[in-house]
């Protein structure tokens, strides 16, 4: 017997290894197996078993098969298949998403089996007999729900042996763990009531809401009930958290949450329940997550729910393959023929999706808007010298007294937006990956927030000299400016440097739920339902989001100012208190944008309208796709006839080629920006530049350009 496994290399292609007879029966296509590739011991993944080899020759023997979580069939085949649609190695690929073990023991629940009367009767027998599974059975019987198998221990010592032979007897079965519910489901939307009367099979469709949530829940519900399995994504595990909790509390089975950040065995366990899914719990499951749960084994998904489908965050372009979830979630629909049904969620789409909408390729689901009790302003910021326009400083003093909270929105993280050389001109970046370096106050030292390098000689990099010059905004520097204007308040920061341990995300869950009167926070909190008591937003630093280099700058713009809109709290005073509307300060040098403008009317289709003209007159997206091509440079000779070749293979398939050009943080790099009608034309080109130029990075519909 020969299994073939597939390497962590930089290889399309899996090895044969001889399958020793003590492991036939237990090697299985999807597990993890330890093998010896070039005198080195290595595991991979088993994609096939086949009788004999092709290859010539003695082989290798498969060493060991892990015990710990595989893919299932339809999943590995997947899986595999991005890989390959974004030209990146599979192996690299599957071996870094299949958990390497599975943590523990997942606390069991149980509930006996059909009628009390009969149960009774058996109790009686058992009293007899077995007067240990008699007193497990009464407690269940006495038990409001499935009980678990702690509480049973804590009553009655061990008895794990117990209760496997209860089940074996057909008494007593293990359940899901009941949800923890905290507030019953309402009567659905209308949208959903419209859904639900065709129960959700394979198709898309949009939802344009900003009250979304409360729909997701009874989705869920309906597709449960049909005995299939549910997943619903958010692009961050801070939001994925609130989404998480909020299903939770309005569900009665237990919601499984699945992102990055938990621990190996974490995830390995929940990879496995979702595997075994019907077959070891003989009921459906709901799991929430960030884009690396898309790639769970569920092999009877009955909905896929992609909430903020607009955020760059569900592209993976840290590392390959550079997919993005939205794609992925569409070929998982379109792989499985007769399901799942999918549904984008946002209060602001991107313009991809709206398009699609727009043309009949989706579905569109756009409930009426009620109008909202907000006031919105504008301050320009032309005039201004200060951080904070009086304005600003103004309202904020007033929400506080108001005993409402206030919501600070910065698009970068640290003091300064960039830290730029008075000699040379430059903004200091980092010689080492050529991010842009910024200035940390706690270290005071310049730090690059790509690699982790800190620098701690205030010098430029590039030519030595002491004369720098700092520019812009951060949130820690938004923070300091807070604590000593409003010392009695307490002001909570939210950003990626406090988000790296779980009691800092715990802060930041508290604080999204009500504590602290000042939040400080970059874009990820621009996203998710109103904030609880909150009164007052403010935008600082916008302007940022407007100068960046890329063609999606306005439609960024748009989706960051409406989602700090929505964060507003729609709660009104109390009886006898004035009623307190919810209020927007937005700072700006560019008062009249469309894009803010839009923004702040909360006209999508005024924005959609202006911007989808000037994506067709320049050939970007929805009206073409684009891959990044990222050619090192360094170390090479004949660089310029490399390109010149690179150029001329391009030029041979139906694509528009931008470039080369520097890429703008990396040294010794050329970027080249490909257009074209169809993502398979663009595919196509990559492939062949590939072949000629093994080194090339490639990024297909990329969010960066």
């Amino acid at each position: 017997m020969i299994a073939k496994v597939i390497l962590p290399l930089p290889l399309d292609r899996a090895f044969d290894f001889l399958v020793p007879d003590e492991l036939e029966e237990k090697i299985a296509v999807g597990m993890r197996a330890k093998v010896r590739f070039q005198g080195v011991e290595r595991f991979g993944i088993v994609t096939a078993i086949e009788k004999e080899s092709e290859i010539e020759g003695p082989l290798e023997s498969v060493l060991a098969v892990s015990a710990g979580p595989s893919f299932s069939r339809e999943a590995l085949d997947f899986c595999s298949r991005i890989a390959s649609d974004n030209l990146s190695p599979p192996g690299i690929f599957l071996n870094r998403l299949l958990p390497k073990r599975v943590s523990g023991v997942q606390e069991r629940f149980f509930a006996p089996i059909g009628e009390v009367g009969d149960l009774i009767s058996h109790l009686e027998t058992l009293s007899r007999r077995t007067p240990r599974q008699a007193a497990v059975l009464r407690s269940l019987l006495v038990s409001e729900g499935p009980c678990s198998e702690k509480t049973l221990r804590d009553d009655l010592g061990s008895i794990r042996g117990t209760l496997d032979r209860l089940v074996e007897k057909g008494l007593i079965e293990e359940t899901p763990p009941p949800g923890i519910v905290t507030q019953r489901l309402g009567d659905p939307p209308p949208w959903v009531k419209g859904l639900l009367q065709v129960p959700p099979c394979a198709g898309q469709a949009l939802l344009f809401s900003d009250a979304r949530w409360e729909g997701y829940a009874h989705l869920a519900k309906a597709v449960l009930e049909s005995g299939k399995s549910v997943l619903v994504l958010a692009p961050e595990i801070l939001l994925a958290r609130q989404l998480h909790s909020y299903l939770q509390g309005r569900l009665e089975i237990r919601v499984e949450l699945y992102h990055s950040g938990l621990s190996e065995g974490e995830r390995g366990r929940i990879w496995e329940s979702a595997r075994l899914g019907q077959a070891r719990l003989k009921q459906a499951r709901l799991i929430g997550g960030t884009r690396s749960a898309l790639f769970l084994p569920l092999d009877d998904l009955g909905l896929l729910i992609v909430d903020e489908e607009q955020d760059r965050s569900y592209k993976q372009d840290e590392m390959i393959p550079h997919y993005h979830a939205r794609t992925v979630a569409a070929a998982m629909v379109e792989a499985r023929g007769e399901g799942p049904f999918l549904l984008f969620g946002s209060a602001a789409p991107s313009l991809e999706t709206s398009h699609a909408a727009k043309s009949g390729e989706i579905t569109l689901i756009r409930p009426p808007v009620s109008p909202k009790e907000r006031e919105v302003k504008i301050v320009s910021m032309n005039k201004e010298k200060e951080l904070f326009s009086a304005e600003l400083l103004a309202a904020i003093a007033r929400t506080l007294k108001q005993g409402k909270r206030v919501l600070l929105a910065v698009n970068r993280r640290g003091s300064f937006q960039a830290i730029l050389c008075k000699q040379c001109g430059q903004p200091l970046r980092c010689p080492h990956c050529g991010g842009n370096l910024t200035y940390g106050v706690r270290s005071a030292q310049l730090v690059c927030r790509i690699c982790g390098t800190a620098q701690s000689r205030m010098v430029c990099p590039h030519c030595g000299s002491r004369a720098l010059r700092f520019v812009g905004v951060g949130s820690a520097r938004v923070e300091g400016e807070m604590k000593e204007r409003f010392p009695s308040a307490r002001v909570v920061r939210i950003d990626m440097d406090t988000l790296r341990t779980r009691e800092q995300e715990r802060v930041a869950e508290r604080a999204l739920r009500g504590e602290g009167e000042i939040l400080v926070a970059t874009p990820m909190v621009a996203k998710g339902p109103p904030l609880p008591r909150l009164g007052l937003v403010g935008a600082i630093g916008v302007d940022a989001l407007l100068a960046l280099p890329d063609f999606r700058a306005a439609e960024r713009t748009y989706q960051y100012l409406t989602g700090l809109l929505g964060r507003l709290s729609p709660e009104q005073g109390s009886l006898g208190q004035e009623s307190l509307k919810g209020e927007a300060i937005v700072q700006t040098h560019y008062p009249d944008h469309v894009a803010i403008l839009s923004a702040l009317d909360g006209d999508y289709d005024r924005f959609y309208a202006a911007e989808i003209s000037e994506r067709k007159e320049l050939f970007y997206p929805p009206f073409s796709h684009l891959a990044r091509l990222t050619l090192p440079t360094r170390g090479r000779r004949g660089q310029n006839d490399g390109e010149e070749h690179l150029l001329s293979l391009l030029h041979q398939f139906e694509v528009e080629i931008l470039g080369p050009a520097p890429h703008p943080t990396r040294r010794a790099c050329q970027v080249l920006l490909l257009k074209g009608r169809t993502r398979g034309a663009v595919r196509e080109a990559c492939a062949a530049a590939q072949q000629g130029f093994p080194r090339i990075e490639i990024d297909i519909d990329p969010e960066r350009i």
